[in-house]
């Protein structure tokens, strides 16, 4: 589960003091439990990014507490830190691939750091890969994929290790309309099995088609929850 209490987040800023740095996030409270599905909604500047980057470990809170997974952020140490982030699957805006790795070792590298058998990691890749309709492009390298192809790589890393944790910044952005609804329906599955997400999205007829809990941002404050 994930709850935040009165969580304030600034962003570092060189030779700035903590006081004087610019404010991303103010005062923002909410629960999400265990297998919950939230949409993230808010113009762009609104805190959204900001908000997964602390969800997802990526930076600590400036004031207030969060607790991902029954964890304490402020209290973990670097290393509880490194096995919580293993549990958590982050679908970047800009995918965030490793260009000198082919698709099957970008998909591959979650299953990897949680030191699975080659065997077992290569029979849920070639899974995946069928899934996302990208068996044939397996050995192909990030820069020689399309943009769509690109996300579709970046979902597949996401969700291969069945995260208990799965954040998604615009994750149907470059995506056509079918692709957009299996993976909304993959999302759905996932959430009913007990994984807690979260989807940062402007796209209003996917959020009519699949209507769900909302949190919404407003110049790095919470709007409404619910």
């Amino acid at each position: 589960m994930i709850r935040l209490r009165d969580v304030g987040f600034r962003y570092d800023a060189a030779g700035a003091s903590a006081a004087s740095a610019p404010v991303a996030l103010r005062q923002i409270s909410f629960e999400v439990p265990q297998g919950g599905f939230r949409w993230l909604l808010g113009p762009s500047g609104a805190g959204k990014s900001s908000l997964l980057r602390l969800l997802a470990l990526a930076a600590r809170p400036t004031s207030g507490t969060l607790e991902i997974l029954g964890s304490s952020v402020a209290q973990a140490r670097r290393a509880a830190l490194a096995r919580l982030r293993r549990r958590i699957g982050v679908v970047h805006q800009d995918f965030r691939l490793l260009p000198d790795l082919p698709v099957f070792d970008n998909i591959a590298l979650p299953l990897r750091l949680q030191h699975r058998p080659e065997d077992e990691v290569r029979d849920e890749v070639h899974s995946i890969l069928d899934w996302v309709g990208l068996a044939s492009r397996a050995t192909a390298r990030p820069p020689q994929l399309s943009g769509g192809e690109q996300q579709r790589v970046a979902i597949a890393r996401a969700v291969i290790h069945r995260p208990a944790l799965l954040l998604a910044d615009e994750p149907t952005n470059a995506l056509d309309e079918y692709q957009a609804n299996r993976l909304m329906e993959l999302f759905r599955d996932l959430s009913g099995l007990g994984t807690t997400i979260l989807v940062a999205t402007h796209n209003d007829a996917l959020i009519r088609r699949y209507p769900a809990h909302e949190l919404e941002l407003a110049q790095g404050r919470l709007l409404r929850d619910g």
